[in-house]
């Protein structure tokens, strides 16, 4: 140990690194902004998380193989702790359950479904999104090509 050092010094240096971590003080502060009374805060806390959805979206779209725009999603929603239905490679069921999402960085509901909103926008462009209180449906559209092979 070093000049003026000792465990107990330490281990509380330890703690309250800890403490302080990564997200400990922007999980709180997002948690209020999105609960704010004010609704022009609440929808730029949710305009923001979208936008950062769609940039990172748009990222993960250029680097992966075109059609594995699903998978990214589904990436996604598996390490977030979101739940979902995945029906083939042309459809997918995503329950607006964000309650497991909330340990994962996403911290409240508001966040979270707006940041999926831009992310699914950025990586599945061409799909079709039905959108109600409980899911997200995504469908890839079909095509002329498609109609054209049936």
């Amino acid at each position: 140990m070093g000049f003026g050092a000792s465990f107990a010094r330490d281990w509380t240096i330890s703690k309250t690194s800890r403490f302080f971590g990564k997200n400990r003080i922007a999980d709180p502060l997002l948690q209020r902004l999105a609960a704010d009374p004010s609704e022009a805060v609440r929808d730029a806390v949710a305009r923001h998380a979208s936008a950062l959805g769609a940039e990172e979206g748009a990222g993960f779209r250029r680097r992966v193989p075109e059609g594995e725009g699903l998978l990214i999603i589904e990436s996604f929603l598996l390490t977030a702790g979101v739940p979902y239905e995945r029906k083939g490679d042309n459809d997918i069921i995503i329950k607006k359950d964000f309650t497991a999402s909330v340990d994962s960085g996403l911290c409240c509901a508001l966040i979270a479904s707006s940041y999926l909103r831009g992310l699914l926008a950025a990586v599945l462009e061409n799909w079709e999104r039905i959108e109600t209180d409980e899911e997200i449906r995504c469908r890839k559209k079909e095509t002329k090509e498609s109609f054209s092979s049936e």
